[in-house]
């Protein structure tokens, strides 16, 4: 998920730029390159925007993990085996794949995702 909208904020901040510098071709060197460094200012801001989407849908993902969890911890007769696949759940701090872990939930005993 990550890499298309990385992919989409370079090629936005491309289009950016290639459309400010077909504005400003009449304009003499100094605007030119004032606007410029106000475009590869804005960069960060991209980047910004690409991780802000990122933080949402990943959110998201874990807001439906917690929900299997707690669906099949609600649900259970066997508690020492359900915290046994609970651990075993494919968590690796900031490293987790949210859609692996999801997957993973999904196969635990009574979760039932939509």
């Amino acid at each position: 998920m990550l890499l298309p909208m990385l992919f989409a904020g370079v090629i936005a901040y491309v289009v950016l730029a290639a459309a400010f510098l077909i504005a400003a071709r009449k304009t003499n060197t100094r605007a030119k390159l004032l606007g410029l460094a106000a475009l590869a200012a804005a960069a960060p801001g991209f980047s910004w925007f690409g991780s802000f989407g990122q933080q949402f849908s990943s959110g998201h993902c874990y807001s439906n993990v917690v929900q299997l969890i707690a669906d099949a911890v609600e649900k259970t007769n066997r508690p020492k085996i359900l915290a046994q696949e609970i651990r075993g759940l494919p968590l690796y701090g900031y490293e987790t794949e949210c859609s692996e872990v999801e997957a993973a939930s999904r196969e635990l005993p009574n979760a039932f995702g939509p």
